[in-house]
């Protein structure tokens, strides 16, 4: 039986849950994605989710037919994570290290994950004075530490632009190549079939579910652009979407086509919203966790046997785009992608569908086996 550890993880001065488990299985991924503000946890190898008891009932309805193990603390990883080992010159830098994200105004999840991996650097590298360190220390410690660990290519950049941080805009050091980047992977995203969706749209009897899930695919929107809307920022005459500061903070414009406009109006007159064009049922704005709730719920009732993420419908609307004929550049202004290159990965995905059913080995003629 799969055995699933929980145990309390400070992350900086958050606390969260944390998750372990015996073994691998397919359903770990699937369920803790389910849960709102999951995240993997790359140097414990552990899953964290937020401290709460929305997260927890998450995670016991998950894993009901799995052993949950309650623990005071995680009995492999014990690593200190507070910064009153650090020298004084170590906790200064981290100070300077987050005045400096929130100048520039990044994220809050940003500025979390580039401390959070700065402590790591402390914690592992024994750099006392980190004003004298020199690049090709860090160097060093960066090769020493993806051999030691094992590090993905997203942590292994992570941490390396972590770094190229403090030492361009803290220590205001010249931009500098560091040829320990790993080489950059084509990843095709996933997509679901318009018959898929269809039935997945389908499957919601509930107009407020139906109506975000086909927002997202009719527009392609991110799940965090959905949440974000007012209800000024769909004009119903003119058919058009207004994200404000998506990701990368780029505003953009989308049409919103008829079918989905309908879908809306009925939604206006039956929920009638007062600020966020999506509100939960105590009001405020809809939360992402529910959305995925809802996503992972549809494609369950859809009997949709396949690995996807709310983030899965806007790969599919821009693949589906792309194979109805629709410019790619058309195409990138819609994601809101900064490089026509970002938009280029979906033309693998349609090239596949293109030529789905042209195989050289059709002209061939096979023999029968005589039974």
């Amino acid at each position: 039986m799969l055995k699933i550890s929980v145990f309390p993880v400070r992350s900086g001065s958050a606390q969260t849950i944390g998750i372990r488990t015996n073994r691998y299985d397919a359903i770990i991924p699937t369920v803790m994605k389910s849960i709102g503000q999951s995240r993997w946890n790359p140097l414990e190898k552990i899953w964290q989710i937020p401290y709460s008891k929305s997260s927890w009932s998450q995670l016991r309805l998950g894993f009901k037919n799995c052993d949950i193990v309650i623990l005071k603390s995680d009995p492999i990883s014990v690593k200190d994570t507070t910064e009153s080992s650090f020298s004084e010159e170590a906790r200064e830098a981290i100070l300077q290290m987050e005045s400096q994200l929130i100048l520039q105004r990044y994220s809050p999840n940003t500025i979390s994950s580039y401390l959070s991996a700065f402590r790591y650097y402390f914690r592992t590298s024994k750099n006392a004075k980190p004003q004298e360190s020199s690049i090709e220390e860090i160097k060093e410690w960066l090769r020493n530490e993806i051999i030691k660990n094992a590090w993905s290519e997203s942590y292994q950049n992570t941490m390396i632009n972590v770094l190229k941080f403090y030492f361009e805009k803290i220590r205001k050091e010249k931009r500098a190549f560091w040829e320990v980047k790993p080489r950059k992977r084509t990843k095709l995203p996933g997509t679901l079939s318009t018959v898929e969706v269809q039935k997945l749209l389908n499957a919601s009897f509930n107009l407020k579910h139906r109506c975000i899930l086909s927002l997202i695919y009719a527009c392609g929107l991110r799940i965090g652009e959905v949440v974000n809307l007012r209800r000024p920022d769909i004009d119903m005459d003119q058919q058009k979407v207004f994200v404000k500061a998506g990701k990368g903070k780029k505003d953009r414009m989308i049409y919103l086509p008829d079918k989905c406009k309908l879908m809306l109006l009925e939604y206006l007159n039956v929920y009638r919203p007062e600020y966020w064009f999506f509100e939960g049922q105590d009001g405020g704005r809809y939360s992402v966790r529910s959305i995925q709730q809802v996503f992972h719920k549809g494609l369950a009732k859809a009997k949709i046997d396949c690995y996807a993420t709310v983030h899965t419908l806007r790969h599919s609307y821009a693949t589906h785009l792309l194979e109805a004929g629709v410019d790619l550049r058309q195409i990138q202004q819609a994601l809101g992608h900064n490089s026509i290159k970002t938009t280029e990965i979906y033309t693998h995905i349609s090239d596949v569908s293109r030529f789905r059913k042209m195989s050289p080995i059709d002209s061939l003629e096979l023999r029968n086996f005589d039974r």
